[in-house]
């Protein structure tokens, strides 16, 4: 094979080098998913997902994006907000979360502003809803707070509260490692140079 007729297998060896250089140490996505259980219950009545950065399951993290929150899940038949991502609904987001080891949530809180749900019949009233999520170090200390504020055409205005005290813990099985797009590119400069230098050798 002489020097020129290689001259494909030089290129892929180079763009993987490039690629190397540049990407040399591959990093991984890993979001961590937070479970909601009621004090003395065993159920899991809610989830949040954080991504990372800048949560670690192994060491202690803090936030104040709400862009790093990814996901959030409370048990419909529970807080009755419906079984989509919570945050996905349009609503405004405030955060401001701490975690001292990683695996749980200790100081801070968010919150949760969602639209005004206006009536189809006018005679019916229109609906705000607040969601609170107060994060504690003592155990159990954490809370869920749902308030629901009902505004009757008449003007009258009935407040309804509800709360659940529990914790937000998660577990390593809950962490699975997803590959940003640099190791991609660098796994698929890898195998490019491969394929060409197989079809070489044909």
């Amino acid at each position: 094979m002489t020097g020129l007729s290689r001259w494909p297998q030089r290129v892929a060896y180079a763009v993987g080098f490039l690629f190397c250089t540049l990407f040399a140490t591959p990093t991984w996505a890993t979001p961590i998913i937070y479970e909601y259980r009621e004090m003395g219950s065993l159920a899991v009545i809610g989830t949040l997902e954080i991504a990372s950065p800048p949560a670690d399951a192994l060491s202690g993290w803090s936030t104040t994006d709400p862009a790093d929150l990814i996901a959030f899940y409370l048990e419909d038949s529970v807080f009755g907000l419906g079984t989509g991502n919570l945050l996905s609904t349009a609503a405004t987001v405030g955060a401001a979360v701490l975690s001292l080891d990683g695996p749980n949530l200790d100081v801070g809180s968010i919150g949760i502003t969602f639209p005004t749900i206006v009536p189809g019949d006018p005679l019916d009233p229109t609906i705000d809803q607040f969601l609170s999520l107060v994060f504690g170090v003592p155990a159990g200390s954490d809370f869920i707070g749902l308030s629901t504020i009902s505004v009757s055409p008449s003007g009258g205005v009935q407040v309804t509260d509800l709360f659940f005290f529990g914790d937000w813990t998660t577990t390593t099985g809950d962490i699975a490692a997803v590959p940003e797009p640099a190791t991609m590119a660098l796994l698929g400069s890898g195998l490019m140079g491969l394929v060409i230098r197989r079809r070489r050798r044909q």
